[in-house]
């Protein structure tokens, strides 16, 4: 591919990217429960973030192959770890806020109870 070509589907990616992190920032705003807020959020800034990196490999791989240094393979290998950090601090977080639903969600005086239903209450 040649450089203009390759420089705009940098940009293209870019601003896909900004878009989602957008996205992820307003669904902080807009949704009132910890669920959709969540959902929106970890899932918008990690599709932005997988966009912002893979632009960030485009150029370093464009860079690399034009008879760049080494400092562009380094730049490519940090940016595929900092995606893999970034799935697995999502993973973590998204666990430890499911924990914490499920444990505020339960009633500590019906806990380990059947529930009671209309026909048993006479």
């Amino acid at each position: 591919m040649s450089a203009p070509v390759v420089d705009i589907l940098i940009w293209i990616l870019l601003a896909a990217g900004t878009g989602f992190f957008a996205l992820g920032f307003f669904g902080l705003l807009i949704f009132p429960d910890i669920r959709g807020r969540l959902f929106t959020a970890s899932r918008a800034t990690l599709i932005g973030a997988g966009l912002v990196i893979l632009s960030v490999v485009l150029f370093g791989l464009s860079k690399y192959s034009g008879g760049g240094g080494n400092q562009y393979a380094t730049l490519l290998i940090h940016t595929i770890f900092l995606f893999g950090i970034l799935i697995i601090a999502y993973l973590c977080i998204s666990r430890i806020i499911r924990k914490q639903i499920a444990d505020v969600t339960v009633c500590p005086d019906t806990a380990g109870e059947p529930a009671a239903s209309p026909a048993n209450q006479e």
